[in-house]
């Protein structure tokens, strides 16, 4: 643009995006700002702020596809022959994955010692892409605004590491397209995938839409009635044993306990050693019998 011109910026920018969506199916994006996450990064962009800074553009643009979403698949957008097709689709794969790593933890934030475990899980961590090997893509990576990089000490003086999402990552992947990678890979439908889908929602936010189909809502019901139904008959079972052992107790005859008297107590006692003396005599009678005989 020609100088002193730039209240015109914002037609000509219009124009411009029109004439690609129309020819080309695609649109300038601005990038998002940085975040600044440090107390270092906070304090120096304090100290350096003017009245020019407070403008929320980053004056950065990318170009983003336009055509809809059943229309990108590789047949119709193959990924970029640079360096050749096969490299650069290994090598949105691995920051697509990466990014997926960071948005679903705690803060959308990753440390770098985690973020490692599960590239090793992956069998990523020494991954060769193009001949360049994870630690040199990660940089790369870094560099093109897909992550961001973040070091900082603690009050021990240990510096920690963590991976945030970069500004490029949350223009060209964003929650919906970690989403779609996560709705990819897990494939299976039904109630588990109903579940998947509120927890997506749960951890990404309201840019992610749920993506329940009308017959995963009815299994899910079913499966939610059956559980309820369920639970109920065991409610009823056991409320019925409840009523059926007090009706046994209330319709079961009363049998008057016995009662032993101190008289009959001790005449049983008398019997006892009345039986024992006579089988001594028995026994005496049958010795004395077999001395005779002999």
């Amino acid at each position: 643009m020609a100088p002193n011109t730039g209240r015109q910026f914002k037609h000509v920018f219009e124009q411009a995006n029109n004439q690609l969506r129309s020819t080309f199916g695609c649109e300038m994006t601005e990038l998002p700002q940085k975040e600044k996450v440090t107390i270092s990064q906070k304090r120096a962009a304090q100290r350096t702020q003017t009245q020019n800074s407070l403008s929320s553009s980053s004056k950065s643009y990318i170009l983003t596809s336009t055509i809809a979403a059943p229309l990108r698949t590789p047949a119709i957008l193959p990924a970029p022959a640079v360096p050749t097709s096969a490299a650069e689709s290994a090598y949105v794969g691995l920051y697509t994955f990466i990014l997926a790593l960071i948005y679903i933890s705690p803060g959308q934030s990753i440390p770098e010692s985690r973020l490692e475990k599960q590239l090793k899980r992956m069998n990523a961590d020494n991954y060769v892409l193009s001949g360049e090997k994870t630690e040199k893509v990660l940089k790369k990576m870094e560099k093109e605004g897909y992550t961001l990089k973040v070091r900082e000490r603690d009050g021990g003086g240990e510096e920690t590491v963590d991976y945030m999402v970069g500004p490029r990552g949350k223009a060209e992947v964003g929650e919906k397209g970690v989403a779609g990678l996560i709705r990819k890979v897990w494939g299976k439908m039904g109630p588990e995938r109903v579940d998947l889908e509120r927890r997506l929602v749960r951890s990404l936010g309201d840019r992610v839409e749920l993506k329940i189909g009308r017959e995963d809502t009815e299994e899910d019901e079913e499966q939610t009635q059956m559980d309820e139904e369920g639970a109920g008959d065991e409610e009823d079972q056991e409320e019925g044993r409840g009523i059926g052992r007090r009706r046994l107790s209330r319709g079961a005859p009363k049998t008057p306990a016995r009662r032993t008297s101190g008289r009959r107590g001790r005449n049983a006692l008398v019997e006892d050693e009345a039986d024992s003396e006579d089988e001594e005599e028995e026994e005496e009678e049958e010795e004395g019998a077999e001395s005779e005989d002999e």
